[in-house]
């Protein structure tokens, strides 16, 4: 397979209701985003009655200025019909792509058709109960498939709607690999990340829990996610943090894509095998060129 990890780029993606009074400054450039990429959220981060404010805020920030901010700009209607209306708007090219909210297998085509139409990218969200099981995964799979996977900045993983779905939320002290999303988070993201999709990782959405949202990236970025939902500013730095590699890490990646590198080798204490470890070496370079590199912290084994 040949494997395209672009979407790293991604990095820490903070959602973003439309209508907060930052977002102008930002989309101008005058201020910095505090993330490499955002989503201006016109779905669940607005009540009813602020939904025609926020489209009407969308509309004329498109017409009326350049978007010159240096992060990547995702905008998450409501519904398919408000992404084909979105999609008619002068100045829409100024944004990366659409985020599709509770994308599933019968409306899949049209989300994609309307990012070829436009000429924009899309992040499906895989967050409705039927995902649970692992069919409608493969469904959903099957009709991306038909489409040009180079439209899809990253398959986005809902983890509120899919705690929703069993009437429970998260909690502190508890990662998403430790609740009910472990089994979900598994299977979907093994399913998608397997025939060659990038996969972001669910929000965790406890602001002042700032430990267990460092234990859950971790988990997240050893699954293989891209990226991360972020929801305050102040979970962004931690969420770029744990997407860094360790200089041991570069080193076993280097020696594995060597064209003269021997069949089986160990750095570090650790068996390289390029046969098999080729793809992860390219993951980890891609990692290296937009997170950075730390030192090594040596390993301590439990007693």
């Amino acid at each position: 397979m040949q494997w395209d990890f672009s979407s790293y780029g991604l990095g820490a993606t903070l959602y973003m209701p439309i209508t907060h009074h930052r977002v102008p400054a930002l989309l101008r450039g005058e201020v910095d985003f505090p993330s490499p990429s955002v989503v201006l959220c016109l779905e669940d981060a607005l009540a009813e009655d602020d939904v025609a404010r926020g489209i009407a805020t969308l509309k004329a920030l498109l017409k009326n200025g350049p978007v010159t901010a240096k992060t990547r700009v995702f905008v998450r209607p409501r519904n398919l019909e408000m992404g084909l209306q979105l999609g008619e708007f002068d100045g829409i090219e100024k944004i990366e792509g659409f985020v599709a909210p509770k994308i599933l297998p019968e409306t899949a085509s049209a989300w994609m058709n309307l990012a070829k139409a436009t000429d924009l990218r899309i992040m499906p969200t895989v967050e409705s109960a039927q995902f649970f099981d692992p069919g409608r995964i493969t469904a959903l799979k099957e009709v991306l498939d038909e489409h040009d996977k180079r439209r899809i900045a990253a398959i986005r993983l809902g983890g509120n709607d899919l705690l929703a779905a069993m009437a429970v939320r998260r909690q502190a002290g508890i990662t998403a690999w430790e609740g009910p999303l472990a089994w979900v988070l598994s299977m979907a993201s093994s399913m998608l990340i397997s025939a060659g999709y990038p996969v972001a990782a669910p929000v965790f959405d406890i602001i002042t829990d700032i430990d267990t949202l460092k234990r859950e990236v971790t988990q997240d970025v050893a699954a293989g996610f891209v990226s991360k939902t972020a929801i305050h500013p102040a979970q962004v730095g931690h969420i770029m943090q744990a997407f860094r590699v360790s200089d041991t890490e570069v080193m076993q990646a280097r020696a594995i894509l060597d064209d003269h590198a021997s069949a089986v080798f160990q750095i570090g204490g650790v068996m390289c095998e390029p046969s098999t470890h080729r793809a992860w070496a390219q993951r980890i370079l891609a990692r290296r060129d937009v997170f950075g590199a730390h030192e090594t912290v040596p390993y301590a084994a439990s007693a």
